[in-house]
């Protein structure tokens, strides 16, 4: 009698929310934006007056918030990697070893990719630039360099924004993956509440009793365990379900609130929690509310497109825009700047971070899921394994954070 071979356990289905990559590729987006304009009129980021036009004034000031989106990325980081735990029906992490070493296959081959390519770019462009914001990211010594092979270069404010502006966060990133583990325990053993008051309390006391708290950034790992505990809530909802209008409406008036302290010109922590809660709320109700011309708009294709190499934009079009920037036309100057940024350098940007996402990304990331079948109707709890909405034919290659 022939034998038959005994199947193996199924393997649980990936959980997908496209519209997680439709934020994540705004807010990336954003910073882009936010850094031309800066090369564009670095007036702001020295405290000077602008001599730019009015209009033109109130365009670079829309776009002077990247903080914003940062804290918006921590968010959707710590979210996605709850939300990656329920893919396994427990919610727990099984083996630390798996889950580092893909922590790191994901985030540190484009990290140092982009780490080399901006050392060499600030030793030939940067250093021979003059004034802002070329002056924050010099000099590149042996310390600024070990430091962000270390990954720990938001210890000191002297190392900081060397080298490339934007890959402090990073540092913070990878900092709360090492936590993550102790962040879920304390979830799934404590509750929801604990965890958040908790961590509340040391964030708290680190900014009192750390005069440079400010500059590490300390709410950010509030941030991080708002968007696990809201994932928590979508796929391990109360016993009354999920309450997406609850979650928007909160999300709302915390949106409101980073508007308003912005207006206040508040420290830019009040700021960052309030858009941070904001985001946590709008994942935890979209995730089950999947409808709207808000959620259509996250989860058109160019949106979600975007978000695809979120994580390459983010790190590359700094380089990039500097490159740009050194051998820009005689005729560039004042406002003619920005429209010039805009329409001759920003296609450039988008397809060198493109190209740079093919060659250092891309290979890195997990074997693309299959289509899933649409999620649960709103006020529903998930089931688990969730098989969560996607867009036919959208090459939605999740998470980078």
């Amino acid at each position: 009698m022939q034998k038959t071979k005994r199947k193996g356990k199924a393997k649980a289905p990936k959980i997908r929310l496209p519209f997680l990559e439709g934020i994540r590729g705004l807010a990336a987006l954003y910073v882009v934006i936010g850094h031309i304009c800066t090369l564009s009129d670095p007036s702001t980021t020295v405290g000077r007056v602008s001599h730019s036009p009015a209009w033109l004034q109130h365009v670079l000031a829309t776009f002077s918030y990247g903080h914003l989106a940062v804290a918006s990325f921590i968010v959707i980081s710590g979210f996605c990697l709850e939300l990656s735990l329920f893919a396994h029906e427990n919610g727990v992490i099984k083996s630390l070893k798996r889950f580092y070493s893909r922590r790191a296959q994901r985030i540190l081959p484009p990290y140092y990719a982009c780490l080399a390519v901006s050392t060499y770019v600030a030793l030939s462009i940067t250093t021979y630039q003059i004034g802002q914001p070329f002056i924050q990211y010099l000099p590149v010594d042996q310390a600024a360099i070990l430091s962000h092979v270390l990954l720990i270069h938001n210890f000191s404010p002297d190392w900081m924004y060397k080298i490339n502006g934007v890959l402090w966060s990073i540092a913070i990133e990878v900092q709360l993956y090492v936590l993550f583990p102790l962040l879920v325990r304390g979830l799934n053993k404590g509750g929801r509440l604990p965890l958040l008051g908790g961590t509340g309390l040391l964030v708290y006391g680190a900014m009192v009793l750390i005069p440079q708290a400010p500059k590490l950034y300390f709410w950010y790992l509030l941030l991080f365990v708002a968007g696990m505990i809201a994932a928590h809530l979508a796929f391990k909802p109360t016993k009354v379900g999920r309450l997406p209008v609850v979650g928007s409406v909160f999300a709302l008036g915390c949106l409101y609130g980073a508007y308003f302290s912005i207006t206040k010109e508040s420290p830019i922590y009040v700021s960052d929690m309030y858009m941070g809660f904001g985001i946590a709320c709008i994942c935890y109700a979209l995730t089950g509310a999947a409808r709207g011309p808000f959620y259509r708009m996250l989860v058109s294709r160019p949106v979600v497109f975007l978000g695809t190499f979120s994580y390459s934009l983010y790190l590359m079009h700094h380089p990039i825009a500097q490159i740009l920037f050194a051998n820009r036309p005689r005729w560039v100057s004042g406002e003619v700047s920005l429209f010039w940024y805009f329409v001759a350098c920003m296609p450039l940007i988008l397809g060198g971070c493109w190209v740079f996402y093919l060659l250092f990304e891309r290979p890195f990331m997990p074997k693309r899921a299959p289509k899933l079948t649409p999620e649960p109707k709103a006020h529903t709890p998930a089931g688990l394994p969730l098989r969560a909405y996607r867009p036919p034919d959208t090459d939605s290659k999740s998470n980078w954070s």
